[in-house]
């Protein structure tokens, strides 16, 4: 009589977490799940005792691509939306307050950026609000932002900035400097900065 004993070792997954996540592979917001990989023994395909953990990896719920845990880092789209709305509102007030808060053809310039970043509701009363409560130190948000954006929306996001400024004549060196601090801390260049910015200027001119 013969017995043959089946025994050997296992991955097997434990899910740890589920979620929304951008996926690098599918290019949108896809669902997710965190899983810890722990190597078994089995024993008649049985697993039966625990070996090691391997590690844990982001599985993608569409396209089934496993990534590191790193991937969860990246904001979804919709995250990385209100990021740039979130900039564009404190910009916006950087430079109103560099130049004339109370001007009404910089405010309803500074409104229509707004509206144009993805409030569609943004009105004079909210611009009000923010001018209140928008912190003088924007590094940290514009940086987080600078990491994703590419360089069409740095330049949409300071050249935005630059046309409000603009609005009620030119440039002051505070406002000029609001903007190339502001390319500065998304990562652009001194001499992109500087080019988003002449644009506007000719734009203003024309």
């Amino acid at each position: 009589m013969l017995f043959f004993l089946i025994w050997g070792w296992k991955v097997r997954f434990k899910t740890l977490s589920t979620g929304v996540f951008f996926c690098p592979r599918c290019g949108g917001d896809r669902p997710y799940e965190l899983r810890l990989a722990k190597r078994w023994f089995h024993l008649y395909y049985i697993p039966l005792i625990p070996a090691k953990e391997l590690g844990r990896q982001v599985k993608c719920g569409v396209c089934n691509t496993s990534f590191t845990e790193a991937a969860l880092a990246r904001p979804t789209s919709g995250q990385l939306s209100s990021l740039l709305i979130d900039a564009a509102r404190g910009v916006v007030v950087h430079v109103l307050r560099a130049g004339s808060t109370e001007s009404p053809v910089a405010r309803q310039a500074a409104v229509a950026e707004i509206v144009r970043a993805g409030l569609p509701n943004y009105a004079d009363a909210d611009l009000t609000a923010d001018l209140g409560v928008v912190p003088g130190d924007l590094s940290q948000l514009l940086g987080t932002l600078g990491q994703q954006l590419a360089d069409t929306g740095k330049e949409a996001l300071v050249g935005g900035a630059a046309r409000v400024a603009l609005a009620d004549g030119p440039l002051t060196d505070l406002e000029r400097q609001v903007l190339v601090s502001t390319g500065a801390s998304i990562g652009m260049t001194a001499t992109h900065t500087a080019g988003v910015i002449s644009l506007a200027e000719q734009s203003a001119r024309a």
